[in-house]
């Protein structure tokens, strides 16, 4: 833990929190992680021998934030996600039949991965009490990979998933959720959201379970790829991915929580 990775962390924290309050800086930064981790994304396709087609990828995630700004999802998604299929199609015909299919399904899992999941947060941010609910979901987020991480640093014996993530371990997963849980709850019940406490703890408990589904995730995607990290966008932190792939399937599992208790 050296003092330039700790300082990186800082800033990016600093950014993403306070990009928070201002919704068009909120929207363009996920953008850039959308862009950065299409990137990042199209290497980790090539390592594992098959590739994707980049300009559909950029493409469609771009729109999907976009849409989720502008709050047209409702209108125009069936559209780009036909265009989106179609693109991969076409431009997987012009860069010749190997893999094929296997670069026409990665360019499409890539755009829904990091535009359609990334852009719920967009949609939340949008909600007219979006600031409060996306701040209270970065809480919950920051709060189960903080605590994670230092847990199973200090305590971790028994590995989660060791084919999978090697430094992950089931004692830094469960005080992750506990602690994710106990505060996401008193942060949902204050002032700053105020919930009923039993939504306020389903809801935490299910934001800190997609935060550490979603790193899972990634190190899915990499051990594929065989690589350790999705690149070095962020040096000591490593890629785009490395950073933000805890908050990937958090958005959707914070609106399908709300949309489903009413609470939208």
């Amino acid at each position: 833990m050296t003092a330039r990775r700790v300082a990186v962390g800082l800033l990016v924290a600093i950014a993403g929190i306070g990009s928070i309050f201002w919704a068009p800086l909120f929207a363009l930064l996920l953008t850039l992680v959308a862009i950065v981790g299409s990137v990042e994304f199209a290497a980790l396709a090539k390592r594992a021998g098959a590739g994707l087609s980049l300009p559909v990828a950029l493409g469609g995630c771009t729109a999907y934030m976009a849409l989720a700004f502008f709050q047209q999802m409702y209108r125009y998604e069936h559209g780009l996600l036909a265009m989106i299929i179609v693109g991969a199609i076409v431009l997987g015909l012009a860069t010749g039949f190997d893999h094929f299919g296997a670069r026409v399904g990665w360019t499409v899992v890539a755009t829904l991965y990091l535009g359609k999941l990334l852009s719920y947060l967009v949609v939340l941010r949008q909600l007219p009490n979006g600031e409060r609910i996306v701040l209270w979901t970065v809480v919950i987020v920051v709060l189960t990979d903080t605590v994670g991480m230092a847990v199973g640093l200090r305590y971790g014996r028994a590995k989660l998933w060791a084919q999978l993530s090697p430094a992950k371990t089931w004692e830094g997963a469960i005080a992750a959720f506990a602690v994710a849980c106990g505060v996401g709850t008193i942060t949902g019940t204050s002032l700053l959201v105020g919930v009923p406490w039993g939504f306020a703890l389903a809801f935490s408990a299910i934001v800190s379970l997609a935060a550490q589904l979603g790193d899972l995730v990634e190190s899915a995607f990499k051990r594929d790829a065989r690589v350790k990290d999705s690149g070095e966008f962020l040096g000591e932190h490593g890629g785009m991915l490395d950073r933000f792939d805890s908050y990937v399937l958090v958005g959707a599992a914070a609106y399908v929580t709300l949309l489903w208790s009413g609470h939208l």
